[in-house]
């Protein structure tokens, strides 16, 4: 039988770079965010004896060997080598948007085939267990420079505020409808910049910064707009209320956060975003770590139409909430992860 995990993607709207151990480890962090309705999805069952290799992977590539210590695919041979899972297997995934582009599709695999794995072995995990098994894979076993909220985004699903601190995490879902959510997201509109960078590599030099304790300012400030934004969201005033305040919070951020390091941008990146607010749209901020990726657009719901005909439209994309986090679809041995109080 296949297993078959569905794993959302994310957008990170406040205090990105305060999920950094180099940050939280000394101040208090906190984010805020929400899944989206685009998914990375994994599969995977086990082969027969007449099969003649013991382990294909499908990605971007596509894999044959006998021997885990033989694949390339990073996650998939340090997940199977920490978990001690020997059985063959043939493994394949998809994706609804290409990686490599500010969404956190990598942490979204990890968690998806943590997720995965854990079914298989019989051994389902609560959704914290899923972001916390998925960050130690990322940092500690592969060593990259990826921060702890898009774990958390990918395994929990909805629209959630996260705070750090050592070595303890606190999840608070935003208290607003879901209804009025949905409209909220109507604003908002996601733009390819065209180009894809690796997260770990645009973020070495933010996190350089941050443990030289050079940009502790501008992440001081980061961490106010997720409180200020929080109060917003959960204000009870008018959507387009909520939208137009959001707009200007976003674009704050996203003036405080090319001071973080200086791959943050490019010319390219800025001269798109302000393409976009000529074009109706009231401000936004780059996605992920920086380099790259989507911008996140905050645009009247009367003028998309005309922005997305002005950028064009292949490169835009619009979004709701995901609500489930990482998710069995088919297979494995329990429907439902143990999930933890928050």
């Amino acid at each position: 039988m296949v297993t078959i995990i569905r794993t959302p993607l994310r957008v990170s709207l406040f205090g990105g770079g305060t999920d950094y151990p180099s940050y939280f480890d000394r101040f208090p962090g906190a984010v805020l965010g929400f899944a989206i309705d685009k998914y990375i999805y994994i599969s995977a069952i086990r082969l027969g004896a007449s099969v003649d290799y013991r382990y294909r992977v499908s990605y971007s590539q596509l894999e044959h060997v006998d021997e885990i210590r033989d694949i390339q695919h990073p996650v998939v041979k340090a997940a199977l080598c920490h978990y001690g899972y020997k059985e063959p297997l043939d493994i394949s995934t998809q994706a609804d948007v290409p990686a490599s582009a500010g969404l956190g599709s990598s942490s979204a695999f990890t968690v998806g085939f943590v997720h995965l794995l854990s079914q298989m072995m019989g051994n389902a995990r609560s959704r914290l267990e899923l972001a916390r098994e998925a960050i130690f894979i990322e940092r500690e076993l592969l060593g990259e420079n990826v921060g702890v909220q898009d774990q958390l985004h990918a395994a929990f699903g909805g629209v959630n505020r996260f705070d750090f601190f050592g070595d303890s995490y606190r999840i608070s879902p935003i208290n607003i409808p879901a209804n009025e959510m949905n409209r909220l997201t109507g604003w908002f509109m996601l733009v390819f910049t065209g180009i894809k960078r690796r997260a770990s590599d645009a973020v070495a030099e933010q996190i350089k910064n941050t443990a030289a304790k050079k940009i502790d300012t501008q992440l001081h400030s980061l961490l106010e707009l997720v409180n200020e934004a929080q109060k917003v969201l959960e204000s009870g005033m008018a959507v387009a209320g909520i939208a137009r305040r959001v707009a200007e919070l976003l674009d704050t951020t996203w003036k405080i956060k090319k001071e973080l390091s200086s791959g943050v941008t490019l010319a390219a990146i800025d001269e798109l975003y302000d393409f976009c607010i000529r074009n109706g749209a009231l401000g936004g901020k780059l996605c992920g770590a920086g380099g790259g990726g989507f911008l996140l657009m905050v645009v009247p719901p009367e003028k998309r139409g005309a922005l997305k005909q002005a950028v064009g439209e292949r490169r835009c994309i619009d979004l709701c909430i995901d609500q489930h986090g990482s998710h069995l679809i088919s297979g494995g041995t329990n429907r439902h992860n143990r999930d933890l109080p928050y």
